[in-house]
């Protein structure tokens, strides 16, 4: 036998054992087949709203992960910019929600990590401090054909310095793709 024969051999025989294994994934007559629910959608969103302990607008964006299939835990990290009279703060988070609905959405909780990039309480000479701190926040968010509307609260308390900003934003995600119906 030539070493090309057996070579073809082994690769058949080889085909021949794993092959059976998707044929167990056939579903007989009768039996409904059992189909594991898709991931929760990653989501790109936008959101508009002010700052109240800064007191100016308050522009941003951030994406929604979801950590577990269903979606009722998510990554969300965020960026916002702060517009200031005459000065504008950034603000970095990088936190976690608890989403009881999942992809259908309803109310959320969440905290995580802050930066804040600010011009507040800091000497002439560097206009620019950087604060670290952590966040709390809540909401709300739902389905609105394609897009999903929420709703957050956020609380910052940054260490090192007494200034703990709080802001309430309403903002639009866009879901990269559609989970089938809910059961």
């Amino acid at each position: 036998m030539s070493h090309t024969t057996r070579r073809l051999f082994i690769t058949l025989a080889l085909l021949l054992f794993i092959g059976p294994s998707g044929l167990d994934a056939q579903v007989r007559r009768g039996r409904q087949a059992e189909e594991a629910p898709r991931w929760a959608p990653i989501a790109i969103g936008a959101k508009v709203g002010w700052d109240s302990r800064a007191n100016g607008e308050l522009l941003g964006g951030h994406l929604r992960i979801p950590v577990i299939r269903s979606g009722t835990v998510e990554l969300y990290p965020s960026v916002e910019a702060i517009f200031l009279p005459g000065a504008r703060e950034y603000q970095y988070n990088l936190d976690a929600a608890w989403v009881p609905g999942g992809a259908r959405g309803g109310v959320f909780a969440g905290g995580g990590l802050g930066w804040r990039d600010s011009v507040i309480g800091t000497d002439l000479g560097d206009p620019r401090q950087t604060f670290f701190g952590f966040n709390a926040f809540g909401g709300g968010k739902t389905n609105l054909g394609r897009v999903q509307v929420e709703f957050v609260l956020r609380w910052t308390f940054l260490n090192d310095t007494e200034y703990q900003p709080n802001s309430a934003a309403i903002g639009l995600n866009l879901p990269l793709w559609r989970v089938g119906p809910q059961r």
